[in-house]
């Protein structure tokens, strides 16, 4: 059972459908260098999260990618597949 309504559903998949048309050089521009903004999907490297699930290997690069304003994803990245961890409707996981 998901605590997200339809509509923040709704904007996890339209937001999804907009990163995948990138390439990883494109997502990985669409980042701040800037501590604390972000631009486009907002991609970034995390260093400080919650604990990760046992079954994520302890070498990866943690990111987040932006959907939007608030809504959040989390995972890490392995050759050209991204896994997606957590997803964050609220800004939450990793606040800052």
């Amino acid at each position: 059972m998901s605590d997200w309504n339809s509509s923040e559903i709704n904007d996890l998949i339209q937001g999804l459908k907009k990163i995948e048309k990138y390439t990883w050089g494109q997502i990985k521009k669409h980042g701040s260098t800037k501590p604390g903004s972000s631009v486009g999907t907002g991609y970034k490297l995390i260093s400080i999260h919650p604990s990760l699930p046992e079954n994520i290997p302890k070498d990866i690069k943690f990111s987040e990618m932006r959907i939007d304003e608030k809504k959040r994803i989390f995972g890490f990245r392995e050759d050209a597949v991204y896994y997606i961890v957590w997803f964050d409707r609220d800004h939450s996981v990793c606040p800052e």
